[in-house]
């Protein structure tokens, strides 16, 4: 519950902030990936956070992690999030919690860009712990 109020209190920071900055500032360096891209925000041996851009129509893998847990909020756009068996329409403010070793993926099925700050929790945050059920591009 105490990282759920921080999240929030980080989010709404964030938005006063995105408000005020050009798009080429939120670009900074990043990662590109057939969804879209992620930037790392912070990273340090508590946590990692990012945030994602993904494009329209674009899908994230159904995976899993096995060393970490995340959260994801919704800083604009719309779209889907499921975890396990639950697929749940997210827009500007959702939260998702998505514990260790659950099944998730992420969907824009919007016309515009969606934007998700993703906090990420656990024992390691290496892009290998990665664990993929699903790809629609074959990765």
């Amino acid at each position: 519950m105490l990282l759920e109020k921080y999240v929030i209190l980080w989010y709404y920071n964030f938005i006063e902030e995105v408000t005020e900055m050009d798009e080429k500032n939120l670009a900074g360096e990043t990662y590109t990936r057939p969804w879209g891209n992620y930037k790392v925000e912070e990273n340090n041996e508590n946590f990692q956070m990012k945030i994602l851009t993904v494009n329209p129509g674009g899908i994230l893998s159904l995976q899993k992690h096995l060393l970490r847990e995340e959260h994801w909020v919704c800083i604009c756009g719309s779209g889907e999030a499921q975890v396990g068996d639950e697929t749940v329409y997210i827009c500007k403010g959702s939260y998702i919690f998505i514990p260790k070793q659950a099944m998730h993926r992420l969907h824009n099925t919007a016309s515009e860009p969606l934007m998700i700050a993703e906090i990420q929790l656990g024992d390691a945050f290496e892009e290998n712990d990665i664990i993929r059920f699903d790809d629609i591009y074959g990765r």
